[in-house]
């Protein structure tokens, strides 16, 4: 955030405009949470024509405008070297993409079949965003409300006893996951942070830790007993090295050095535990437990282990804060999925999520966009070691490591950016074809509906995500019921449950029709005549997929992929499904003009 967004007369004009106008004004149908400007702060120079917005159109509006000037820029010139400007350069090895390709932006707006297109809502370019200076806001947050929040109160904690002021990145994560109703007593009971490296995650864990033994717990009126783990256990010792010496000197703890069994407690009876994040943590109850890069922290240790030691606490926060993963990152994939569930659907959980990542479609070897992954660029973290870091051999550890991305494999089924550049506004036609699977490991049901529209182009959304088996048929009957053309594609395992009334309407799909349906849905994408609704779930699976072979043909395999992919799997089956000729004697595809 700018100085000047970020000033409180500022902050004054965007609190006052938000609570007169609850709704936003360009969609009239999403609360309002940020002050967007009616005409470009850079074309008038002042913030006196503020309107209210939700995020996702004030990140689709300054994606226009961005990139509308970037695309002007760039035919400039081309004309300028005596090129066609609407021509691409020609991409001779696919496979080499990430590392040497540029990626072109289009312009924002264009028209296909009569479709007005316009650029992801999920690729947020900032008005704001300059090189080499870090974005305080993240890219992903959760839905949030409550009546305060005690992350200022942590940040007062640090900078009045570690001497140490926070960043403005760091106080969001921390305000986010604190936030507290009218008793006090926090909203969220988990919590997900995602940087990449070297930001300074450690250092906000250091500061929540310390006022969690001194503070909260005198708000608390009861002892507050914290439990810290981490991938590895010197790094959540190098924690406990630098604050237990504050704690006994400021605040009387009693400290115990045993390497593995390092402990505080504090004069008020509160204690502070720092242990390795092995499945061995059973029969302690704890307030706070604090995860140190989750991604390398197995589903057993944080499902069996930790979550189950604050089901009798009152108010309890298990924070986790990680860089992005791999595909064995069963943990932080599973927090991340029902997050971005939850963003998507415009709904608070009690798992709060905030990350710092390239939007999708993104260019990593674009410099100006290493701010979106680094908030601390230009404080603690200089463009020169991001350059630097960018040389390594090893491509994928740069990408993971600080660009905070999860790497596919360079067989992903579509190049970056092709599926981002598919966006429309325009709503899912009615009928269609409702697709439904669940998660590899059952924890999640999800629901992909295509619709075709007059031009012969589909539109794909995102119906529902949920957890539940029961949640998973409201959802569908609420579908079905809402629009009797809708059609209903299912797997053979949740057919079982398939109530009789939707018998005739439905049909199933297994592996067999994922594998016939992967090479058609694929061209489907790359002619431009599959769109989507913007969601971040589906967006994230689809640009994760990996491709395989099997039986002489291409598909889209869970295994090799580097996360769930399962709404991938659907949109192929949903796509492919509407696609097909209608009984009425008309080609349902308008493959010409």
């Amino acid at each position: 955030m700018s100085k000047r967004r970020s000033s409180p007369e500022f902050l004054k004009r965007r609190a006052e405009l938000l609570q007169a106008n609850p709704l936003c004004h360009w969609c009239n149908k999403a609360p309002a949470t940020e002050a967007d400007h009616l005409i470009p702060y850079d074309l008038v120079g002042d913030d006196t024509e503020l309107v209210p917005a939700c995020k996702p159109c004030n990140s689709r509006r300054g994606a226009e405008y961005v990139n509308g000037n970037r695309t002007a820029q760039a035919h400039q010139r081309a004309e300028h070297l005596g090129l066609d400007p609407t021509t691409k350069p020609k991409q001779t090895n696919p496979q080499l993409f990430l590392k040497k390709e540029k990626i072109m932006t289009p312009s924002p707006s264009f028209l296909l079949s009569g479709m007005e297109q316009t650029e992801s809502v999920r690729c947020p370019a900032s008005l704001d965003l300059v090189l080499g200076v870090g974005q305080s806001s993240p890219r992903l947050e959760s839905v949030k409300s409550g009546s305060g929040s005690y992350g200022d109160d942590v940040a007062a904690w640090s900078e009045r006893v570690l001497g140490r002021k926070l960043f403005e990145w760091q106080r969001i994560a921390l305000s986010g996951q604190l936030t507290h109703d009218e008793n006090g007593d926090l909203v969220f009971r988990e919590s997900l942070v995602s940087t990449a490296r070297q930001n300074g995650k450690s250092i906000a864990l250091t500061a929540l830790i310390g006022w969690a033994l001194t503070e909260w717990s005198l708000i608390r009126g009861e002892p507050v007993h914290v439990l810290s783990l981490a991938n590895k256990l010197d790094r959540a010792v190098a924690i406990f090295r630098e604050l237990a010496p504050v704690l006994e000197a400021q605040f009387d703890g009693h400290v115990t050095w045993s390497y593995g069994r390092n402990k505080v407690e504090m004069p008020n009876g509160s204690t502070w535990e720092v242990r390795a994040a092995t499945p061995n943590l059973h029969g302690g109850t704890y307030s706070l437990i604090c995860l140190d890069e989750i991604w390398n922290i197995s589903e057993e240790v944080y499902f069996d282990s930790c979550k189950p030691s604050q089901i009798a606490v009152r108010s309890p926060l298990l924070s986790s804060w990680s860089t992005a993963g791999d595909e064995s990152s069963k943990t932080m994939q599973r927090l991340r999925e029902a997050a971005i569930g939850a963003i998507d659907q415009q709904k608070q959980t009690r798992l709060y999520f905030a990350e710092w990542s390239l939007p999708s479609g993104a260019d990593p070897n674009d410099e100006l966009n290493y701010g979106y992954s680094n908030p601390a660029l230009g404080q603690t973290i200089t463009l020169e070691a991001l350059q630097a870091a960018a040389e390594t051999p090893d491509r994928a550890a740069f990408l993971r490591a600080h660009m905070n991305l999860f790497v596919s494999s360079a067989d992903g089924w579509i190049q970056p950016g092709v599926w981002d550049k598919l966006f429309t506004e325009s709503d899912c036609p009615a009928g269609g074809v409702l697709a439904v699977d669940s998660a590899t490991g059952g924890e999640k049901y999800v629901g992909i509906r295509c619709g075709l529209t007059e031009e012969g182009n589909i539109i794909a959304t995102v119906q529902f995500s949920t957890e539940s088996l029961k949640e998973m048929w409201i959802k569908i009957n609420e579908a079905m019921e809402a629009d009797p053309k809708l059609r209903l594609a299912i797997t053979p395992a949740l057919d079982l449950h398939t109530p009789e009334k939707l018998e005739r309407r439905r049909q199933i799909f297994g592996y067999g029709e994922v594998l016939k349906f992967t090479g058609l849905t694929r061209s489907l994408i790359l002619e431009k005549r599959i769109y989507h609704r913007g969601e971040e779930l589906l967006a994230t699976h689809v640009n994760r997929a990996v491709l395989a072979r099997a039986n002489g043909q291409v598909v889209i395999s869970s295994q090799r992929s580097p996360g769930p992919i399962e709404a991938a799997r659907l949109l192929v089956v949903a796509a492919a499904l509407v696609s097909r000729p209608s009984n009425t004697g008309r080609a349902a595809m308008a493959f010409g003009r």
